[in-house]
C-alpha cells in the first residue's frame, strides 16, 4: 500500500524517517512514541530559535505560535480551539483536572478497575489528603462487552445516587487495550448528574476523535503516543462552562489566551515548549502519509492480521475476538508454559546479535499471560512475526526440564 505525497510504503520502508535504532524492533509504539526525524528536526529549530533570542521568543513569540498549534488539533478532533490548550502529557491533565475541583469531603470519584495507574495514584492521593473518597467499578475484560460495562457503571451510580462528583474512564485502557463506549458513559453519568474526565492517552493518533459531539466534561491526551510528536505534548479539552473550575498543576505568570483558562496553560514558566509547538510538524508528517484515515487504516489492519499471525504462530487467540474493539494495540495469548520469564530482560538484552525489541506481557488473571503488540506506520507483519518466533525461543529457553 502506497503512501499518498510520499509514495512510499507503509511499514519497515518508513524505518529511515524515524530516528528507531536499526537493531531494534519498536512494537511498543503504546508506550513512549516515535516521533519522525521531521518533528525532531522542527523542535530543534524552535530551540534553537529561544536561544537565539529568549527574550523575544518568551514575551512575544511563544503566545503568537500556540493558537495556529491550537487550532489545527482543534479541527483534528472535532473541537473548538477556544476549548483546547496545550500540556505536557496526560498526567499532566488528569491532575489539573482532579486536583481543581474541589471535591468536597464523602463525595466519590467512580472509576473503573482498569483505570490506568496513574489515574488511580491520583485518586489515591486526594482521597488521603483531601478525604474525597473512591468507588472503584469492576469490570471483567475480555468477557464483558460494552453493554454489560455500561450496566454495572449505571448499577454503581444508582448505588451511590447524589454521592458521586466526578467520574473518569479510559477511552482506550491501557492492560487489555480496549475501546470503551465512551460516548454511552458521559451520557449515562450526566444523567446522574456527574463531571466526567475522559482520560484519552492513547487516542489521539489511533482512532478518530469527536470531542464536541463526545460532550464530556474533559478529555486530556497525548501526542507522543499514536500522533507521532515529541515526548511532552499532550492535550486538554474542557467544556466551556467548566473552563473556569481547572487550573494547571503548576500556578505561574499568566500568559495569553482567549479565556483565563487557556491563558493560564499557555505558560508555566521557563521551560522547553518545543514539543508542543513542534505538533504541527507531526500534522504534516502524517498528511504525507495519506492523511489521518489512511494512517489509522492501515496501523488497525496491521493489528488484526499481525495479532492473527502472532495467535497462529502460538496456537492461542485474539483476547478480543471483534476487532471493533481495539484500534492499533491488539491483546494475544501468549503460549502456556511453566518456566519464570524477566520478559523486559530477555526482550532488550538477551536476544542474539544485539537485536531487542519490547512488547508489554501481563497476566490475564488465570495464570495465563498476555502480550499487546503496538502496530505502527513503519511496522509490518515480519516484526510480528520476528516477535512471536522470539517469544517461542525464549519460553523453550526457559523450559523447566
Amino acid at each position: 500500500r502506497k503512501t499518498g505525497h510520499m509514495n512510499t510504503p507503509f511499514g519497515r520502508a518508513l524505518l529511515p524517517l524515524f530516528a528507531l535504532n536499526a537493531s531494534y524492533t519498536n512494537l511498543n509504539q503504546g508506550s513512549y512514541g516515535a516521533p519522525p526525524h521531521a518533528v525532531l528536526d522542527a523542535g530543534s529549530a524552535i530551540r534553537a530559535r529561544v536561544e537565539a533570542n529568549p527574550d523575544r521568543f518568551f514575551r512575544m513569540d511563544l503566545f503568537s505560535l500556540l493558537p495556529p498549534v491550537i487550532a489545527r488539533l482543534a479541527r483534528m478532533v472535532g473541537a473548538s480551539p477556544e476549548d483546547v490548550v496545550l500540556i505536557d502529557n496526560a498526567s499532566h491533565g488528569v491532575n489539573a483536572v482532579l486536583r481543581s475541583l474541589h471535591i468536597p469531603i464523602g463525595k466519590k470519584i467512580l472509576t473503573l478497575n482498569v483505570a490506568y495507574c496513574m489515574v488511580k495514584n491520583t485518586v489515591k492521593y486526594l482521597s488521603n489528603e483531601w478525604h474525597a473518597q473512591s468507588l472503584e467499578v469492576s469490570v471483567q475484560l475480555p468477557e464483558m462487552g460494552d453493554d454489560e460495562i455500561v450496566a454495572a457503571v449505571e448499577q454503581a451510580l444508582v448505588a451511590n445516587t447524589g454521592g458521586v462528583h466526578v467520574a473518569s474512564f479510559s477511552h482506550i485502557v491501557s492492560l487489555p487495550s480496549v475501546i470503551l463506549p465512551v460516548e454511552r458513559l458521559v451520557a449515562l453519568c450526566h444523567k446522574h448528574g456527574v463531571l466526567v474526565l475522559i482520560d484519552g492517552a492513547h487516542a489521539l493518533g489511533q482512532i478518530p476523535l469527536a470531542l464536541d459531539a463526545l460532550d464530556a466534561d474533559f478529555y486530556v491526551a497525548n501526542g507522543h503516543k499514536w500522533l507521532n510528536t515529541a515526548k511532552g505534548s499532550a492535550l486538554l479539552w474542557a467544556r466551556r462552562n467548566v473552563q473556569r473550575l481547572i487550573e494547571p498543576t503548576t500556578i505561574s505568570w499568566e500568559g495569553q489566551g482567549a479565556s483565563h483558562f487557556q491563558a493560564a496553560f499557555s505558560y508555566e514558566g521557563t521551560a522547553d515548549y518545543s514539543a508542543v509547538l513542534s505538533m504541527g510538524a507531526a500534522l504534516d508528517f502524517r498528511q504525507r502519509l495519506g492523511g489521518e484515515d489512511a494512517v489509522m487504516h492501515y496501523m488497525h489492519s496491521l493489528a488484526v492480521q499481525g495479532g492473527e499471525l502472532a495467535a497462529a504462530a502460538w496456537g492461542t487467540s485474539l483476547l478480543f475476538a471483534d476487532h471493533s474493539r481495539f484500534g492499533a494495540m491488539v491483546d494475544v495469548r501468549l503460549p502456556a508454559h511453566n518456566a519464570s520469564i524477566d520478559w523486559t530482560d530477555e526482550l532488550l538484552n538477551g536476544l542474539a546479535g544485539g537485536r531487542s525489541t519490547y512488547v508489554p506481557i501481563y497476566g490475564d488473571g488465570h495464570g495465563g499471560e498476555i502480550a499487546r503488540i503496538s502496530c505502527a506506520v513503519y511496522n509490518d507483519l515480519d516484526d510480528i512475526r520476528f516477535f512471536a518466533t522470539t517469544v517461542k525461543r525464549i519460553i523453550a529457553k526457559h523450559a523447566v526440564k
